[in-house]
């Protein structure tokens, strides 16, 4: 049965992959958010999360009616980044030009100058797929530590369409020594900053709740020298908008798990206004503080 339901997978994610780039934009959107509301209806643990994840973050400044208005748009809206990535493999660095306007280059070039490497630093928001075929395709050194998909055929899907566009891919858990060389070839290494997923985090206070998140980005930038750049890749109308936030320095003081902490809480309040800005661009189908 194990070996079934992999095959399923596997062809579902290659049937959908396929069909998204044969048809048009507006169709293979009109495909995915049918399938975004089977799977809301179908998917009650991932609307439990999604309902304490933004709880929490507006507290009672919102409605039940209001949390849950916001849930049934995050489906769809998903949805529509997913098939966005399935149809890179068709971009080109012209592509890139016509469909995404960037923010602030100058900071990562800033960042990239001091030759210590660069901790790409991101989230489960927006289009961050979309946003790291943008950022190769562009000519920058980038690698990305990844999750595997559960089934190693699906994983292989997804490796073989970043790599497609230049990005390299380390896996999470087996690849700090590669971590640390791409940073010392002063290149970038992107990471996610919000949810801790090997449960080996720190405990910080993120929306006035303590909460797990991962201490890789501060680890490998108080290492290294590295600095950290958050990057975020957002749809705006028919194009998408890619931010370069200003680079955070890493400032060491001899205490490592002092230093870990401050990095954490510096870079954790740039999320934070992103979070509250967009809310429903943050699709982190898990409980962020699962005590609540």
């Amino acid at each position: 049965m194990r070996a079934f339901l992999t095959l399923i997978g596997y062809l579902f994610y290659s049937i959908a992959g396929g069909y998204v780039r044969h048809v048009s934009r507006k169709r293979g959107y009109r495909l995915a958010h049918l399938l975004a509301r089977i799977k809301y209806f179908i998917a009650p643990q991932i609307k439990r999360a999604l309902y304490s994840n933004l709880r929490m973050v507006w507290g009672k400044k919102l409605s039940d009616k209001e949390i849950k208005g916001m849930i049934w748009n995050i489906f769809p809206a998903f949805a529509s980044y997913v098939t966005d990535f399935f149809r890179s493999p068709t971009w080109n660095e012209e592509d890139v030009d016509r469909f995404v306007e960037v923010e602030n280059k100058d900071y990562l070039d800033q960042a990239l100058s001091y030759g210590k490497g660069v901790v790409a630093l991101s989230l489960h928001f927006g289009n961050w797929e979309l946003g790291a075929v943008a950022v190769a395709l562009k000519g920058y050194p980038l690698n990305i530590i990844v999750l595997g998909h559960g089934k190693r055929r699906v994983t292989d899907i997804f490796r073989k369409m970043r790599e497609a566009k230049g990005i390299r891919v380390i896996p999470l858990g087996i690849g700090i020594r590669k971590c640390f060389q791409v940073l010392r070839n002063n290149e970038m290494l992107a990471m996610m900053g919000d949810w801790d997923i090997g449960k080996g985090g720190i405990k910080v206070e993120f929306f006035g709740q303590k909460a797990l998140v991962p201490k890789g980005p501060a680890f490998f930038s108080l290492k290294t020298g590295a600095v950290v750049v958050p990057i975020f890749m957002l749809r705006k109308n028919e194009k998408y908008h890619l931010i370069f936030e200003k680079p955070i320095l890493p400032s060491s003081t001899g205490n490592e798990e002092k230093d870990i902490l401050c990095l954490t809480k510096e870079y954790l309040k740039i999320l934070e206004r992103y979070i509250k800005e967009y809310p429903g661009e943050w699709f982190l189908f898990h409980p962020m503080w699962p005590s609540s």
